[in-house]
């Protein structure tokens, strides 16, 4: 055998494993970090539960309902005999699709596509299961619609999820950019007589822990749909040389855990 050739064998042999030892490390450390974004915290629940319980205590009687309905048709009068504006049944989606689509024109996301798709429909299904049984059974009447199905609103929580779900995946000037977009959808309904200011508050509390609810089920989704690319990244191939009897040459192959 070489001298030379046996000299750089036994380098390859020391460094090669080590590499990609360093490399599992990093993946680990990554993994452990995302671990502790998604560990459920109560105190992330007081801004969404104050809004709902904002909204809430103007279902009954008192300054709070007064209050709310005035400021509602103060700004159904800023219509006047204007038409109404139905935009908002068309931009409540923006911040949604924002979630799914911005990493695609180089604004870096905090999840892939594939978990912000499952964190999304985590998301709607919480929001769904939410407003749909809230406006079942509390039968809150609309501003200038015969329906009962007024509280808490749809669109707004809608909006509002997929404004936190901006801030949560891109950051926080995107998830203002968002946010501004959620206030619009919310006076929007306020101004075509659709819901209630209360209504409004509430939908947004709705829509951001809703969002929660879907960032706290991304461990869940990883576990149940580990991504084959980081399993690859788990083995480690190192080189074996047994330099007698005119050298053996193999390859051995590791997981790390």
């Amino acid at each position: 055998m070489n001298f030379k050739n046996f000299i750089i064998s036994i380098v390859i042999a020391i460094i090669l494993p080590n590499y990609a030892h360093g490399q599992q490390i990093g993946i680990d450390s990554l993994s452990t970090n995302n671990k502790r974004n998604y560990q459920f915290e109560w105190k992330q629940t007081i801004l969404p539960a104050s809004l709902i319980g904002v909204g809430a205590i103007a279902l009954a009687p008192n300054f709070w309902r007064k209050g709310s309905r005035a400021v509602t048709y103060d700004v159904i009068n800023l219509r006047a005999n204007n038409k109404r504006i139905k935009v908002d049944d068309y931009i409540q989606y923006l911040p949604v699709v924002g979630t799914l689509t911005m990493d695609f024109v180089g604004i870096k996301a905090k999840h892939s596509f594939r978990d912000r798709v499952l964190i999304t429909a985590t998301s709607y299904a919480t929001l769904g299961i939410i407003t749909n049984v809230a406006k079942h059974c509390i039968y809150e009447k609309r501003p200038e619609f015969n329906s009962h199905n007024s509280f808490p609103s749809g669109h707004t929580a809608t909006v509002f999820m997929g404004a936190e779900l901006v801030r949560i995946e891109y950051g926080g000037w995107y998830g203002a950019g968002a946010y501004a977009i959620a206030v619009g959808v919310g006076f929007l309904r306020m101004y075509n007589g659709r819901h209630w200011l209360h209504d409004i508050i509430a939908g947004a509390g709705v829509g951001i822990l809703s969002a929660r609810v879907g960032e706290w089920s991304a461990k869940l989704w990883q576990r149940a749909f580990p991504n084959k690319k980081e399993q690859i990244q788990n083995i480690a191939f190192s080189p074996i040389i047994i330099p007698t009897n005119n050298g053996y040459y193999g390859l051995c192959m590791g997981h790390y855990f």
